[in-house]
């Protein structure tokens, strides 16, 4: 009955604060936190932390490292370059030199050295990944990187958290012991992700019930096979969200399970703010602003670096470096471990989640204004101009000296492709296509299209595009605020430019025609009024007309995919060839 009362503490004061977090626009993680610090010992002390609260706390981690596990695509690591690939472990070791240089004035050990250079290492993954998604820069260059870079930084968790855990003992056999353990549990989730799930999951997922337990039972086995082996249950979990990511249902199992893991997630962060203690020791006030200093000064400073010499430029290297700075789940499932271990001290361990919550709240601003940041310091990066730090992006651009009466296409998505393709039939309209996306440009780089990877904020794009002797251009961006601004901008250099654009609401098609849109498309009121159009021909005319009409389009859809099949078949033979 204890149990149950406390469960139902944490849930309903967890729901309140949930609900005024979101009236301020503030993540529920923080609402977690505070929830935990008003119903812990600090405040009300209405909660401890018991051996049942605890359980589901971890199992709280497990389903979050599951849930990242799924989202997870290991072949992006094989597209990075070596040094960003590198980059990870570069950031850990300066991090602990740094660390123990300053390590007497920061009052710590070599062991508490060596875990704070792990957790102000690693970033959230779920976090960043959300963001991008959110801002549609998933496909964008900087996000190909920063989620790259996040991959590897989990490779290295999975490894980290085990030997840290038996740092003591530390050996050659331990070492061997924890690659080993890691390397069967892989090897059991590669054989299940190639041979197993598939067919599974596909069966599965025509009862909604038997998918949902498909996916629980995952994370189970996993869990299971972990605690056989004596490892890591979070790090097992993860691997075992490896294992059933499987194409194209890895996002349905996500949405499935997504309550679950909200529910014991919560329990964690709720857990992780009743443990918090502000009764700090001297020189923690002063970790504190160390910390600070860490993530928000010397690891972008790291990262900035070795990126913008691996030739990334100064643009798509700042962008990357402020979407990172902050510390991921990782950080504080090792912090955890090391406080349980003794390891690291409670007040330590307090300042730890501090930093988390504040660090997390802060990303989405930073995120928001990552361009005026760019803008701010801008100045600074004039000295970074040399090609050497811009070469790995100077292949993603073909556009010629002098162009006149062009039509410039911004975005190839599903509505940017079409115009495309139906504007490039006619030779005598010159196009240039802007997208973020460097695998969507350099197909059209290859066939000499005129094309350029990046971002229309960046005035550096738009002076490439002459707008002066522009005819049109078409954007078919899903961003309301990128729209505006680029509108703003190129009717200001070409008052007789030609403009289309694209809005979500009624409201944003009104405000960009008040800006001096020409036309704008709102896809969903397309979708309708094409829906109308088709109903009211099966009301007028007959089924006859309307089968008529589906016949002809699938005759179109067959063909688009039969070409695409056969320009995807020449292509492998002609890799063959080579």
């Amino acid at each position: 009955m204890d149990f149950l009362i406390t469960l139902s503490i944490i849930i309903i004061v967890s729901t309140i604060m949930t609900y005024i977090f979101n009236k301020l626009n503030q993540p529920p993680l923080l609402a977690f936190i505070v929830t935990g610090i008003l119903i812990g010992p600090l405040v009300f002390n209405w909660v401890s932390n018991t051996t049942e609260i605890l359980l589901l706390s971890e199992l709280g981690i497990a389903f979050l490292l599951f849930s990242v596990g799924i989202s997870t695509d290991f072949k992006q690591i094989s597209k990075l370059n070596l040094s960003v690939f590198l980059l990870p472990f570069f950031n850990i070791i300066f991090t602990f030199l740094i660390l123990i240089c300053f390590q007497s004035f920061l009052k710590m050990t070599f062991t508490q050295s060596l875990y704070f250079s792990f957790i102000l290492s690693f970033s959230s993954t779920m976090l960043v990944a959300k963001i991008l998604i959110e801002n549609f820069e998933m496909g964008s260059l900087h996000g190909k990187l920063s989620i790259g870079i996040l991959l590897v930084e989990d490779l290295i968790a999975i490894i980290a958290i085990p030997i840290l855990k038996d740092l003591n003992l530390f050996s050659i056999n331990l070492l061997l012991n924890v690659f080993g353990k890691t390397a069967i549990l892989i090897f059991i989730a590669f054989l299940l992700n190639k041979f197993f799930y598939p067919k599974v999951v596909k069966s599965a997922f025509k009862s909604s019930q038997s998918f949902f337990l498909l996916a629980i039972g995952s994370c189970f086995l996993f869990i299971f096979i972990s605690y056989f082996l004596n490892f890591d249950i979070a790090v097992g979990a993860f691997i075992g969200g490896l294992a059933i990511s499987v194409f194209p249902y890895n996002l349905e199992i996500t949405n499935k399970i997504s309550s679950i893991r909200d529910l014991l997630s919560m329990i964690f962060f709720v857990s992780l703010g009743m443990q918090l203690s502000f009764s700090f020791k001297e020189g923690v006030p002063l970790l504190l602003i160390a910390l600070l200093l860490f993530i928000f000064i010397i690891k972008p400073l790291i990262h900035f670096f070795i990126l913008l010499f691996s030739g990334y430029g100064s643009r798509i290297s700042i962008k990357t470096t402020v979407i990172l700075a902050q510390v991921s789940e990782f950080s504080l499932i090792l912090a955890m471990q090391g406080w349980i271990l003794n390891q690291i001290t409670s007040s330590q361990y307090s300042a730890i989640i501090i930093i988390t919550a504040l660090t997390m709240v802060l990303t989405p601003y930073f995120s928001k204004y990552n361009d005026n940041i760019y803008n701010f310091l801008s100045p600074v990066f004039k000295n970074f101009k040399l090609k050497h730090f811009s070469r790995k992006i100077e292949y993603l651009k073909h556009l010629p000296k002098k162009i006149k009466d062009h039509i410039i296409i911004v975005g190839s998505d599903v509505v940017g492709e079409a115009v495309i393709k139906v504007l490039g039939r006619d030779e005598n309209i010159p196009l240039v296509i802007v997208d973020q996306d460097p695998e969507k440009i350099i197909p059209l780089i290859k066939n000499k299209q005129n094309a350029i990877c990046g971002d229309i904020n960046n005035m550096d794009i738009i002076k490439s595009l002459d707008l002066e002797n522009a005819k049109a251009v078409i954007l078919t961006l899903p961003r309301f605020d990128i729209t505006m601004r680029f509108l703003k901008i190129a009717k200001n250099i070409n008052p007789n430019i030609i403009i289309y654009t694209r809005a979500k609401t009624n409201e944003h098609a009104l405000k960009l025609y008040e800006e001096g849109s020409d036309l704008v498309i709102i896809p969903k009121v397309l979708e309708s009024n094409y829906l109308l159009e088709r109903i009211n021909v099966l009301i007028q005319e007959g089924p006859d007309n309307l089968s008529f009409y589906k016949s002809a389009y699938l005759s179109y859809l067959r063909k688009d995919v039969e070409d695409k099949l056969k320009n995807n078949s020449f292509k492998k033979i002609k890799t063959l060839k080579k």
